[in-house]
């Protein structure tokens, strides 16, 4: 009996085709990530180029309108975890009994100062409180406002090792002359510590792909005094281009990190871009719910979200390698 010999790359995007339909499938309650899964879109490095373009071109008058344009109203999403971002980007305010933990700074101190500080006052936050702010990764739209809130408010500033030693190099993987000034070494912290604050606990996990040291979250939550558990994924994009090494990386990152939120019964999914985890659509439903529905944020299936990461991550991977 004679076979057919199928072509490596023909199985490969088969694989990559079914691996991406079953992230898709998994994640389809987080339609902000399924990007992640488009194979017929070329993965591209970050830099810098365009956006130096766009700056000498963009007038004040163009700025201020996008500026206006990303506006988000900041809003108290559980008990203890507030929200004060942008459309772009988002950074989170955890309360303790002992203090604020902060996660991101956004682009910018003008952002820090306007968007974030303001945003906490107007929500009943006394900045004077922030205890700790946490970096997610070493790109400047998470710590560009980092310099007014430590100058003004001294919170410690905690990273990992991998992205301090990042922006220790003299040039970065990814940079933008619009985002604000890189921090200097505080905490360095590693995959498995915590920062535990008054009757706060956050579980800190390293998952490396988005860059080499991209920090992840587990932590409480409350709605109405009903203990829930949240993940926070701390990258999401496929910003390095065709990189096979770090499209695994980020496939077994993802897998690693569902695996400890089911350990931790997560049933919240959040992201640092409000457009990722559907928090500007959550928000508007929490707005205007009742007392007897379930919080919008609060779902069963939050881990499929990391399924999408793993699922689709690795889809682009057997792409890559179809094509060498």
């Amino acid at each position: 009996m004679s076979t057919v010999s199928i072509p490596v790359q023909a199985t490969d995007l088969q694989t990559a085709e079914q691996l991406a339909q079953q992230g898709l499938v998994a994640g389809k309650n987080y339609p902000g990530l399924t990007n992640l899964c488009a194979l017929d879109k070329p993965l591209k490095q970050a830099g810098a180029h365009s956006h130096k373009k766009n700056t000498r071109k963009m007038t004040d008058q163009a700025r201020e309108k996008r500026a206006k344009a990303a506006t988000v109203a900041p809003q108290q999403v559980f008990d203890n975890l507030y929200f004060v971002g942008n459309r772009q980007v988002a950074s989170w305010v955890i309360r303790t009994s002992e203090g604020l933990i902060m996660i991101d700074a956004m682009n910018t101190n003008q952002q820090a100062k306007k968007i974030i500080i303001a945003g906490m006052e107007s929500l009943g936050l006394d900045p004077n409180e922030l205890r700790y702010l946490i970096i997610t990764h070493a790109h400047g739209d998470h710590y560009g406002g980092q310099e007014y809130l430590t100058e003004r408010f001294s919170p410690r500033l905690v990273m990992s090792e991998a992205d301090w030693r990042e922006l220790e190099k003299p040039k970065q993987e990814i940079s933008n002359p619009r985002w604000g000034k890189a921090p200097t070494r505080d905490l360095s912290v590693d995959n498995g510590d915590t920062i535990t604050l008054g009757d706060t606990r956050i579980q800190l996990a390293v998952t490396p792909g988005h860059t080499l040291g991209t920090l992840s979250l587990i932590f409480p939550v409350q709605d109405q005094g009903k203990p829930h558990m949240a993940a926070l994924w701390g990258g999401t994009g496929l910003n390095f281009g065709p990189n096979a090494e770090r499209l695994a990386m980020y496939s077994s990152s993802a897998e690693q990190f569902r695996l400890l939120a089911q350990e931790n019964q997560v049933d919240v999914f959040l992201s640092n871009h409000p457009t990722r985890d559907n928090s500007l659509a959550r928000m508007k439903q929490l707005n205007n719910r009742n007392h007897q529905q379930t919080h919008p944020f609060v779902d069963p299936d939050a881990l499929q979200a990391f399924a999408l990461l793993r699922d689709c991550s690795q889809a682009q991977l057997k792409k890559l390698q179809a094509s060498q």
